[in-house]
């Protein structure tokens, strides 16, 4: 069993709990988009503990295979590389309201993929104009939201 996604799994419920009841409080147009995405989050969560919960299940009734046979290749943990992104984030929050969401937003994305190195340059690109341009829509046009697309001196 892989106790690492059971902690995620229970993580992602609690974030998501905590996005719910604080989406409560906002105005009833602001409060949809977030509400959804609690419970999406909320319900992949779930599935995510119940995968691994059956997973261990299937792997305990298996009978003579022994763990490691199976041709999986492990893969070491990368610690650093998740203290690296979180402390990237928390950056990124606080740097929100100085740079703005656009250039805080590409400069936060271009760091932490550097961190992990799961993907190549033009797929971190056109993750990143993807994001941008997807926030921007749903909180800015559709909602309606202040949010600071620039710095100060800029806009």
């Amino acid at each position: 069993m892989n106790k690492h996604r059971l902690l995620l799994g229970l993580f992602g419920i609690a974030l998501a709990a905590l996005f719910f009841v604080n989406a409560r409080h906002y105005p009833h147009g602001a409060a949809e988009m977030p509400l959804i995405y609690s419970v999406i989050v909320a319900l992949l969560s779930v599935a995510m503990i119940a995968t691994e919960l059956l997973r261990s299940r299937t792997a305990a009734g298996a009978s003579g295979a022994a763990a490691g046979e199976d041709g999986a290749v492990a893969v070491r943990p990368r610690y650093l590389a998740a203290a690296g992104v979180f402390a990237l984030a928390i950056a990124y929050v606080a740097l929100i309201n100085t740079l703005g969401y656009v250039l805080a937003t590409v400069l936060f994305m271009g760091a932490a993929l550097l961190v992990i190195r799961t993907v190549s340059v033009r797929f971190a690109l056109i993750g990143t104009a993807s994001l941008v341009a997807i926030v921007c829509l749903v909180f800015v046009q559709f909602l309606g939201l202040p949010v600071p697309l620039l710095p100060p001196a800029i806009s």
